[in-house]
């Protein structure tokens, strides 16, 4: 071999070692994409599920749940503040001041694993946080124009004893709509204004002032330590829910979120701010309680989210009676 060839060869064989490392690169760089992020499509929806890490170009880490949310073929704008995320397990808590000290977000920082299960379902799976012992399970599934979830919790150890429950919040923060308020059929609390049903159109004031809304009939307030930590779970308002359902427009679209009747032992509440994802984006957020709970013992609770084209206030109602088969009253106004 003359000195060209052999400097050709050598050649070649450093341009094969690149590309080859390139390549490798390359894989483990996509391979490392789909483990933290999952695209979905159905006929009428775009949704990128996500773990607790960065999702490029523009979702930050310590978000998990739905980085991604618009209508299919569309180019409007994602439903979402796209660093953040939306149906994002936010919180746990059990009022005791013992807890105060611990990142009121450890769920966001939690290690989680992210699992495609079916052609349209997904599984977050985290095992607990730094402090607390609660094993989660999130299952996502895009059913048309809806995202299901349901969550699956397992306390390893009784810490929320003081206050007997156990708090879980999830948050979605909603980018730039022209309206931030949520509209829900409800009441007055007793003592508080008018008890008769109507519907409501609700933006509190500033964060965690009126923030919080219970269902109506409970005579129940969850107790806090002074110094709670959360004020999204902290401040009641003066209205209760008749229907568990509420909804929020953005643009010309609509957003649902629908709650099936709490089990025993569980609570759900409404919940909201004007500015959670900074200013002029709202949260539209909910939180479970469950006070009758078993270490060891799973509890549950399911949601359905569906995002389309507003025609009516009508047509929502009709969503939630199809799918929790209830018949709702419409209130005159």
């Amino acid at each position: 071999m003359n000195s060209i060839t052999a400097v050709r060869h050598r050649f070649s064989q450093k341009a094969a070692t690149l590309f080859l490392a390139a390549f490798c690169n390359v894989a483990l760089s996509n391979e490392a994409r789909a483990a933290h992020a999952v695209p979905i499509e159905s006929s009428k929806l775009h949704v990128v599920f996500v773990d607790n890490d960065a999702y490029q170009p523009q979702h930050r880490a310590g978000y998990n749940g739905v980085a991604e949310l618009r209508l299919a073929s569309s180019t409007q704008p994602n439903l979402f503040v796209p660093p953040y995320s939306g149906l994002n397990l936010e919180h746990f808590f059990s009022g005791d001041a013992a807890s105060f000290a611990w990142d009121i977000f450890e769920p966001r920082r939690a290690p989680m694993e992210l699992r495609r299960t079916a052609n349209r379902r997904v599984e977050l799976r985290q095992e607990r946080t730094e402090h607390w012992p609660i094993r989660s399970r999130l299952v996502y599934e895009v059913k048309g124009d809806a995202i299901d979830l349901t969550y699956r919790g397992t306390p390893l150890q009784d810490v929320w004893n003081k206050h007997g429950y156990i708090g879980v919040f999830f948050a979605s923060y909603i980018q730039a709509p022209e309206d931030m308020a949520i509209q829900f059929i409800g009441r007055s609390r007793p003592g508080r204004g008018d008890s008769t049903p109507r519907w409501i159109k609700h933006v509190p004031q500033s964060h965690g002032h009126a923030a919080n809304h219970r269902p109506a009939g409970s005579t129940w307030d969850p107790s806090f330590d002074q110094g709670f930590k959360i004020p999204l779970a902290a401040g009641f308002s003066d209205f209760e829910y008749v229907y568990p359902f509420y909804f929020g427009r953005s643009g010309e679209n609509v957003v649902v979120f629908m709650f099936e009747k709490p089990r025993d032992g569980g609570e759900m509440r409404f919940a909201q701010s004007p500015s959670g994802g900074g200013t002029g984006n709202p949260a539209w957020d909910f939180m479970y309680f469950r006070r009758d709970y078993t270490v060891g013992r799973e509890f549950r609770f399911q949601v359905r989210t569906v995002y389309r084209k507003f025609t009516s206030v009508e047509d929502v109602v009709r969503l939630y009676e199809r799918w929790s088969g209830v018949s709702v009253h419409r209130p005159p106004n």
